[in-house]
């Protein structure tokens, strides 16, 4: 790794924040106040959920401890991908049941294409290219596995084919691959944009943003509830926590129901075009199915971004940027001298299923959480689908079956899990 990616490296500081327009000012809670609906959390959970509520004739406040996608939304890779991350359709179909399954295939299926949808429709400008999402097989029986996936996704209708060893050398510019598949209507986008361009529209629909408010209690008080925060307080009807992780502080029944997985982001400096020509030359991200994962992607300026998990023991600067260095290296030979730019931490939150959830908290709180990595696309929909089913009283017109919440068993371990599972896949990585 050259000198110059040393000089320039910014510890913890997304790319996002130093290539977008920016902070919105959008001011802090004042005094007393009143909404129809209170969302917590202006990621895009809250954020499209809070603009589709207010579309549909609503009075809408958010409230935000930090800035507009200041938590796992704005730090994220910035992928859509139109797949489980576990689960085939048919086992979905036959877990869920016909209704319920063929309801959360066909929203994994097309949130990314309905993202794009929005993101057109409202003109938000965050760097969003629908070039497609590849899932990388690593071995045989990943292949295997890949092969009959992409046959399901193909059955429903889904834009979803399998490609060979030798076409996925060519797309995707790697060796490390036998296969793939290519989800045609994925892509990627700035996030920190996104969360930024939605929040606007969402004003201009009349959704009043409070940044820099952290809600401190929510208590239900002469048949409102009254979301107490940092420099106010605001009474509605029903309260909507779009917090992610953030949640379990929020309410006595969400703790315990999310497990904490660290990643690490990081972005070389821009590829010279004789190497982008070979290495993910028509675009497109992916990220494989490897204990150990790795993701890649571009952006508009053609810095390479890639991911690696984090997990509790600890690392130093150096040994971060060296093992950042290594993995591009490992999946890319082509790129001789690595100059990492910019690098840093995100947490992407899990539940047991890897599948998202809308939990129905008490009768007037409802929670969407548990992004699995997959939040940017996923929330988008079921912030617009939650919107609908409270607008109409109708919790029919959900997508995913809204449930109570329920703590993961053995939680005090558990917790422990994602980063143990990540630290024993990264030795096995150098000992493969």
């Amino acid at each position: 790794m050259g000198d110059r990616g040393n000089r320039r490296f910014l510890f913890q500081k997304p790319l996002w924040a130093n290539t977008s327009n920016a902070e919105l000012n959008y001011g802090a809670l004042g005094g007393e106040t009143s909404a129809d609906i209170v969302v917590v959390g202006a990621g895009v959970a809250g954020l499209s959920t809070a603009f589709h509520l207010a579309k549909l004739g609503k009075s809408v406040a958010i409230v935000e401890a930090e800035y507009v996608g200041s938590g796992a939304s704005g730090v994220s890779g910035g992928l859509l991908a139109p797949d489980f991350i576990r689960h085939n359709p048919s086992e979905i179909e036959q877990e869920f049941g016909r209704k319920w399954g063929n309801r959360l295939v066909n929203l994994i299926g097309t949130a990314p294409q309905q993202c794009f949808d929005l993101i057109k429709e409202q003109g938000i400008s965050c760097d969003a290219v629908q070039d497609g999402f590849w899932t990388p097989a690593h071995n045989q029986e990943t292949e295997t596995l890949l092969k009959n996936r992409a046959k399901e996704w193909k059955q429903r209708g889904f834009q979803a084919e399998y490609f060979s060893s030798q076409e996925v050398m060519s797309e995707l510019g790697s060796p490390k691959y036998s296969g793939a598949i290519k989800f045609a209507d994925g892509g990627s986008l700035n996030p920190l944009l996104l969360c930024r361009g939605l929040s606007l529209r969402a004003a201009d629909a009349g959704v009043r943003i409070y940044c820099h408010s952290s809600v401190s209690k929510i208590e239900f008080k002469d048949n409102k509830y009254r979301i107490q925060a940092k420099g106010g307080c605001i009474d509605a009807d029903k309260v909507i926590l779009c917090a992610n992780g953030g949640n379990q502080l929020l309410h006595p029944a969400l703790r315990k129901t999310t497990l904490p997985l660290k990643v690490i982001e990081y972005a070389t400096k821009s590829l010279p075009d004789i190497l982008r020509s070979k290495i993910l030359p028509n675009g497109g991200a992916f990220t494989d199915k490897q204990p150990y994962l790795f993701t890649a992607r571009y952006d508009p300026t053609g810095r390479l971004i890639a991911a690696l998990p984090d997990f509790s023991f600890p690392r130093s600067k150096k040994l971060l940027l060296r093992e950042a260095a290594e993995r591009i290296l490992r999946h890319f030979p082509l790129i001789k001298n690595i100059s990492i730019d910019y690098i840093w931490r995100g947490t992407a939150w899990l539940n047991v299923s890897l599948l998202p959830k809308i939990y129905q908290v008490e009768d007037g709180i409802f929670a969407i959480q548990a992004c699995n990595g997959r939040g940017l696309a996923n929330n988008i929909v079921l912030g617009k689908e939650l919107a609908a089913a409270l607008a109409n009283n109708d919790m029919d017109l959900l997508s995913v079956k809204a449930e109570e919440p329920k703590p993961i068993k053995g939680y005090f371990f558990a917790q422990f899990v994602p980063s143990l599972l990540m630290a024993k896949a990264y030795v096995m990585s150098k000992i493969s």
